[in-house]
């Protein structure tokens, strides 16, 4: 993970509305991007204490013939929060429709899919 700028808003992301943009790692998902979305959950897995985010999109995502509506994410920049007032650069990982993501679980049961921009709207 890469240092970015020093956090700005350190309030609770639940229900706060993310625009969330392509920025790397996977050209064909680029055009899948930008959406809008609501934080609906903030999550620590056993294997990544993150914190990650569950993004409920406004409208799916469609990745290799599937649509999502969930995204995970979380900051690719130590001890930033994608709360932030500041663009942040975050890990997006798919989450399949009907699954809720636990905390007893590993991050790596979700496909990371790109790299991304998150910005609060």
């Amino acid at each position: 993970m890469t240092s970015g700028p020093a956090p700005t808003n350190t309030k609770s992301p639940s229900s706060q509305r993310l625009r969330i943009e392509y920025f790397d790692q996977n050209e064909s998902f680029a055009s899948q991007l930008p959406r809008l979305g609501t934080i609906e959950q903030e999550l620590a897995f056993v294997d990544s204490a993150g914190p990650w985010y569950l993004v409920r999109l406004d409208a799916p995502v469609f990745y290799q013939e599937k649509g999502y509506s969930q995204l995970l994410l979380m900051s690719r920049w130590v001890g930033y929060s994608i709360a932030g007032q500041e663009k942040t650069s975050v890990f997006m990982l798919l989450v399949p429709d009907g699954v809720a993501p636990k905390p007893t679980q590993s991050h790596k049961l979700f496909s990371h899919v790109a790299w991304g921009v998150a910005t609060l709207v």
